[in-house]
């Protein structure tokens, strides 16, 4: 009775053992590899989604100031990031050439003015012909408009704020000689702002003037703003493929100075509909790799377990990812750790 008891337990010892080891082989097997997936049915975001963008302040309109006259800069009373209001001085010209040119002119329309006096009233005695009275005062009135065209070089010799804003960059200083239409000074009006926006090729026909915008400036806070679209550029980026839009924004405050750095969102609701990226999906950047060839390609897990290796073509890199143009269908499990091992068929198990 004991042997046969001994021998019950043998068996099912034995019996145990080799389902285990059945079991480790089934699960695994000695070329299986274990691999991290991103299951792009539940964690894909299309391109379409919201995206945040880059963007940099500039001021609504720049402003070159010239002098309207030659002549040495005698005063400029301003510096760059100065706020100057409308109306205010901002640079002078030496007046004194103009100033005698003027004077001297002053004295002949004085006598131009006496001699016409003297000659029309002998004129109203008949004494004198009338051509003689008209020539005194066709003197008489081209005296006065050249003295009054002089007067106008001494007002240019003095240069004033068209709008109010903050001098962007200072480009002579006192001391210098000034040449008519040659700036001198750069005045940015920033009574509004414009978000300055680089987006892709493959996005800018989303976008239309009005579309809203949520712009969040770094300098301030994580505080939104508020905003529209005002321009959508038609000519790319020197060397990219970007283009600019233009995103305007109220500055009430004046708190909002040009280069200040923000983060963009356009309103999704709002955007043009666009189908040419309607398949795209994004995936993690390190599940890309590149062949001997330059080809892009990535692994996916198939229905019996195994890599499969898709060749694809990828767009625009964000920060959550790339997205894949070609290639994908959006509902694939692409691996994402320990490609390296892996080649086309070999057997996988996914990490939980």
């Amino acid at each position: 009775m004991k042997t046969k008891t001994t021998l019950t337990a043998a068996v099912l010892t034995a019996l145990w053992i080799s389902g285990c080891a059945g079991k480790k082989e089934q699960t695994t097997g000695p070329d299986t590899l274990a691999v991290n997936v991103f299951n792009l049915s539940t964690k894909s975001i299309s391109a379409g989604d919201n995206t945040v963008y880059d963007g940099t302040l500039e001021a609504d309109k720049t402003i070159d100031l010239s002098f309207q006259v030659s002549g040495t800069i005698l005063s400029f009373p301003v510096h760059t990031g100065d706020f100057v209001n409308k109306g205010q001085l901002v640079g002078a010209v030496d007046e004194t050439t103009y100033r005698n040119q003027y004077n001297a002119q002053l004295a002949q329309v004085k006598l131009a003015q006496e001699n016409y006096t003297r000659i029309n009233e002998v004129f109203k005695k008949g004494s004198v012909a009338e051509i003689k009275m008209l020539e005194a005062k066709s003197n008489f009135d081209q005296a006065t408009s050249a003295a009054q065209a002089t007067y106008q070089n001494i007002a240019h010799t003095h240069l004033y704020a068209p709008v109010s804003g903050y001098v962007g960059e200072k480009k002579a200083e006192a001391g210098a000689v000034a040449s008519p239409g040659q700036p001198v000074l750069q005045l940015l009006d920033t009574r509004a702002v414009k978000v300055l926006v680089a987006v892709p090729e493959s996005e800018v026909n989303r976008y239309k003037a009005g579309t809203p915008a949520t712009v969040k400036i770094d300098a301030l806070g994580d505080t939104p703003l508020q905003g529209k679209v005002a321009e959508v550029g038609v000519l790319a980026l020197s060397g990219s493929a970007n283009y600019n839009v233009k995103i305007t924004l109220a500055n009430n405050d004046m708190k909002l100075k040009p280069g200040m750095l923000c983060k963009v969102v356009f309103d999704k609701a709002a955007r043009v509909a666009d189908t040419t990226s309607a398949k795209e999906v994004i995936v993690p950047v390190q599940a890309i790799q590149v062949d001997e060839k330059g080809n892009n390609f990535l692994y996916i897990v198939t229905a019996d377990h195994k890599a499969a290796r898709k060749e694809v073509t990828t767009g625009q890199l964000y920060s959550k990812g790339i997205t894949i143009k070609t290639g994908l269908n959006g509902n694939e499990e692409v691996i994402t750790s320990g490609y390296q091992k892996l080649a086309d068929k070999t057997p996988v198990i996914v990490n939980n």
